[in-house]
């Protein structure tokens, strides 16, 4: 515990020691700094939202007050409105809107504040269900997407700054570097990500995006010894921006197509034999809803022969969604048919239902060993550490005087 004190004085007088009157003189290279740093967050914020989701939180409280409630147990349920809070980037110009599904878990209602605080409720259009990626819409005008920078291009400890919304404060920023990459392909950052930042974005230093953030970091390790520093939640994921525009893109060209789906696979050896058997029925479709079963082979769709795969899946996708369609098909040597309501045609892991609640998945070591861990400190170690604590504090003390020499 001494130990531990005494780091923290350490530090604490090294920031004294920079708040001393001695370094309150101006540096025109420090200015230039602050300078170049306050204006890229100025142009970055013009394409950062907040939004806000809300859902319904139902508790139980005591019906009976008084000596009353010492003779019987009576609750009743009560529910008030839950406001849960997230970031999200202004995709382009027709009000689409990039944001983090975890926080949007049974919605009732969406709104999004834009940076001049103009509130709007938006449209929920679905997640991409493989990073968890949501997209929404809003009515505005005079919308400012971000300029798109290349992901690709992007190298290891490149500084990257986090715009968002945290504590009420909008954009609120944080700074690190990129540190590494998940087997997924995921950006892992050392930038501090704060309450209500997640789905905000990821810029470079010329103030193109670059990613979207999509995860904290929950590193599962445990530790003992004279300190322990836990570094995790400083931690996080990032999604390459080259990655989020094709998710995106196909989304928003899907949607504006309004082609019809069904919701069947097909068994290969069946096509090879001009003959269309269900390989399988995706749970929920409407095909499922309607009752087709695996080994059903389709026969008629509305009075017109199926002679091949290519046929109906033109004969589907040309079907505007909310179309009943008649369906023949055979089935145990029977002739039968339905007559599905046929959905959207959506990207394959694309799922436009409102989020449910998840549970956050823990990263563990073997995922990423870029990750910054936790640190133990021996007292050798320790000692080695204020040692090149003080030999800081010293050299910083030079640079200043060469610095007052210099004006």
């Amino acid at each position: 515990m001494k130990k531990i004190i005494i780091v923290i004085l350490l530090q604490l007088g090294i920031v004294i020691n920079f708040l001393s009157p001695t370094y309150s003189q101006n540096y025109p290279a420090l200015e230039k700094l602050q300078t170049e740093v306050s204006n890229l967050i100025h142009l970055a914020k013009f394409s950062v939202v907040t939004i806000a989701a809300k859902s319904s939180h139902s508790y139980m409280i005591e019906d009976d007050e008084g000596i009353l409630s010492i003779f019987r147990d009576s609750k009743k349920e009560k529910t008030d409105n839950l406001w849960k809070v997230g970031s999200g980037i202004i995709y382009d110009s027709n009000g689409y809107i990039i944001t983090r599904s975890s926080f949007l878990a049974d919605f009732e209602m969406i709104e999004v504040r834009l940076y001049n605080n103009q509130k709007y409720e938006a449209e929920y259009i679905g997640t991409d269900e493989k990073t968890g990626l949501a997209l929404l819409k809003i009515t505005a005008n005079l919308v400012e997407p971000p300029i798109m920078g290349d992901s690709n291009k992007l190298s290891l400890y490149s500084v990257v700054m986090v715009l968002g919304n945290s504590m009420g404060i909008t954009p609120f920023a944080s700074f690190g570097l990129i540190n590494g990459y998940t087997p997924e392909g995921f950006l892992i950052l050392s930038a501090p990500i704060n309450p209500g930042n997640i789905g905000g974005p990821v810029f470079n230093l010329k103030g193109d995006i670059v990613g979207i953030v999509t995860a904290q970091l929950d590193v599962e390790v445990s530790f003992s010894g004279a300190a322990f520093m836990d570094y995790s939640h400083q931690n996080s994921l990032a999604l390459p921006i080259n990655q989020v525009r094709r998710i995106v893109d196909e989304i928003i060209k899907m949607r504006d197509e309004e082609k019809g789906w069904l919701g069947v696979e097909f068994d290969p050896d069946s096509l090879r034999a001009n003959k269309l058997v269900l390989k399988s029925v995706i749970p929920g479709s409407p095909a499922d809803q309607v009752g087709l079963k695996r080994g059903d082979q389709l026969l008629k769709y509305n009075e017109i022969e199926l002679l091949n795969r290519e046929l109906i899946g033109k004969l589907i996708e040309e079907t505007k969604p909310g179309t009943n369609v008649s369906i023949g098909f055979l089935r145990n040597n029977r002739s039968l048919n339905v007559f599905p309501r046929l959905d959207k045609k959506w990207p394959v892991s694309f799922n436009p239902r409102k989020p449910q609640k998840i549970n956050p998945m823990p990263l563990k070591q073997s995922d990423a060993a870029s990750v910054q861990f936790p640190v133990i400190f021996s007292p050798s170690k320790f000692r080695q550490l204020n040692s090149r604590m003080i030999q800081m504090e010293n050299e910083i003390r030079n640079l200043k005087i060469q610095l007052q020499k210099q004006q």
